[in-house]
């Protein structure tokens, strides 16, 4: 069966010298869809967990129910739709259904008023059961999480909500609105269901997340995609990092036995999805050096396509001369740069927490002169006054804290 999906295998430094220790090097994976393949859109199940607490008054519950709205709006008579309003109480104000009776179902948006205190885990759970009640391999299964305030003591659950979602093959896109609200504990929603996740500073905004998210489902091109690479003897795995739709670190999830074997849900058949592995190498004297082999397999299911592999595999070469192993890819080099200011604004915050002031300043620093480099000056500028603050207050500001945890992660947006 002739191959739907296109992969681009490529290296930080095709040759490298030979020296007598073990060294760094990058392996770019990206997959996309073979240009001028029609793979059909495939139908939806979307369930929206929408967030009514008593903060949610004015604009930004205005803005909500008209981004609902547009969801309704958006999707095809062969789509299913829910959706569930929580505070501290839960209420399933549509069922799951297709998404045909949309006066009925944008009347029953409209009813929507602010009560009460804000409980994540009831929504999530009330949501995730309307999302299982629409499930289906052939579907795009996803939730739509949105919120503007802090849960009461049940983080835990509410990641444990995130865990079954994922393995049932429904991901969650966490949104957040304002600045009251925990970021930790969204973006790891959004990262342990393998889903993408927003801060919206702006209710206006609202609309232009949900649209976004409305645009990636119907644009899905595979399922169950799934990016395996055997090493060669001596070679090690060392991190593993997902660059679509945000950066996330997929380490603990992806390296099985000094195995990489990475899930990945489904592909966006716009922006496809790249991972970059950073491996060490073993000293070997010049020479060609196998790397391994990469295994991409997915599923089409609008061309009952199923288990379709793909397989390459990735040399490269070790020299004596210095000159040529100097050489660097210039692609992947500004994918390595990225990560590493997301690494580390990530142990930045993680020190700023346990209280090393220093350690998280000196982290911060260096992640400031990165963003410079890669010309994100409002980041760098984000972490500067961050800076500041720690010097005086021992602390982060929680809009700083938001501004570099999603400013880093989304650093590579803009790839398509």
């Amino acid at each position: 069966m002739k191959n739907a999906l296109n992969v681009r295998c490529i290296m930080s430094k095709d040759t490298l010298q030979a020296i007598t220790s073990e060294q760094a090097v990058y392996a770019l994976i990206d997959v996309k869809p073979k240009n001028g393949m029609a793979l059909g859109a495939m139908a939806a199940n979307i369930a929206l967990v929408l967030d009514r607490s008593g903060s949610m008054d004015g604009e930004k519950m205005e803005n909500m129910k008209e981004a609902a709205g547009y969801v309704v709006d958006h999707l095809s008579d062969r789509d299913l739709v829910s959706i569930t309003i929580f505070d501290d109480q839960v209420v399933p104000l549509v069922s799951s259904q297709v998404a045909q009776n949309r006066d009925e179902i944008k009347t029953k948006i409209g009813s929507i008023t602010e009560r009460g205190g804000t409980q994540i885990a009831d929504g999530l759970r009330a949501g995730l059961k309307e999302a299982m009640e629409g499930y289906a391999n052939e579907r795009v299964n996803r939730i739509l999480l949105l919120t503007d305030g802090r849960t009461w003591d049940d983080e835990d659950t509410c990641l444990k909500l995130a865990d079954e979602a994922g393995k049932q093959g429904i991901a969650i896109t966490s949104i957040g609105i304002g600045d009251d609200w925990n970021e930790k504990l969204l973006l790891q929603i959004a990262e342990r269901s393998r889903g993408n996740s927003h801060w919206i500073q702006n209710p206006i905004s609202i609309l232009d997340a949900f649209r976004e998210e409305v645009d990636g489902v119907q644009t899905v091109a595979a399922t169950n995609l799934n990016v395996t690479m055997r090493m060669s003897p001596g070679v090690r795995p060392v991190r593993i990092f997902t660059m679509v739709p945000m950066i996330v670190d997929v380490t603990h999830k992806a390296v099985k036995n000094g195995i990489v074997d990475a899930d990945l849900g489904t592909l966006d058949g716009a922006r496809g999805q790249t991972i970059l592995i950073e491996a060490r190498v073993p000293a070997e004297p010049a020479g060609r050096f196998r790397l391994g082999e990469v295994e991409v397999s997915y599923d089409v299911p609008t061309q009952g396509i199923k288990a379709q592999k793909n397989k390459t595999d990735i040399f490269l070469t070790f020299t004596e001369d210095a000159a040529t192993a100097a050489k660097v890819n210039a692609e992947v080099m500004n994918l390595v740069e990225k990560v590493n200011a997301f690494k580390l604004q990530t142990r930045a915050l993680t020190e700023a927490e346990a209280g090393n002031i220093a350690a998280a300043t000196q982290k911060l620093q260096a992640a400031a002169t990165v963003f410079l480099h890669l010309g994100e000056d409002e980041l760098a500028e984000t972490a500067e006054k961050e800076i500041l603050g720690l010097r005086k207050t021992g602390s982060l500001s929680s809009l700083g804290t938001k501004k570099l945890e999603y400013g880093t992660r989304k650093l590579t947006r803009a790839m398509r």
